[in-house]
This record gives C-alpha cells, structure tokens and sequence, in this order.
C-alpha cells in the first residue's frame, strides 16, 4: 500500500523524498538529514529527537527523511542504491 502523499513513478528521476522536518530551537541552525533503516519510516524516530535531555534540536534542524518506496516519498521499481543515492542529491539541492 502507498501513504496518502506517495505516488507511483515511471521515471526514477521525479521519485520525490518526503518526511518529517524537525525545526531546531534557534533560527538559522544546519539541517542534517536522518535516514533510519530500510524497513522503518523515518518518522519513527521523532520522539527520539523531541524527548526531554535531547540535545540535537539545540543545534540543528533535522529532516526524518524516507528513502524511496518507504512512508511518504514516492515509489518506483528500482531500489538500487545508485537511485536512491541520485534521490537524495536531488532532495538536498531543492
């Protein structure tokens, strides 16, 4: 089954990566990406980073990011690693 926001793709070029952005607690802070493994959707991972003693959220943006075929990013035949790779170059320079 595809999330709501995910669409099947024919050209692995306009597979979209989406997620979840965690906004840091001061303006103008880095962004890291968070991928988790292959087999959990990012989101997951929220209450890690918003739970009390966290220090991350102090000095960076955070984006729970999904790979292809997984949560709500777009889906496509291929999985190759050189796709996926090509996916998150094409996130990171939007």
């Amino acid at each position: 089954m595809i999330a709501s926001k995910a669409q099947l793709k024919t050209s692995t070029d306009s597979v979209e990566l989406r997620g979840t952005f965690l906004k840091g607690k001061k303006s103008d802070l880095p962004t890291m990406i968070w991928f988790s493994d292959l087999v959990e959707p990012a989101a997951n991972h929220k209450a890690f980073f918003e739970q009390e003693g966290s220090k991350v959220l102090d000095v960076r943006n955070v984006w729970l990011l999904d790979y292809r075929n997984m949560g709500h990013s777009d889906h496509h035949a291929s999985f190759s690693m050189d796709e996926i790779s090509a996916d998150v170059v094409r996130f990171m320079d939007q």
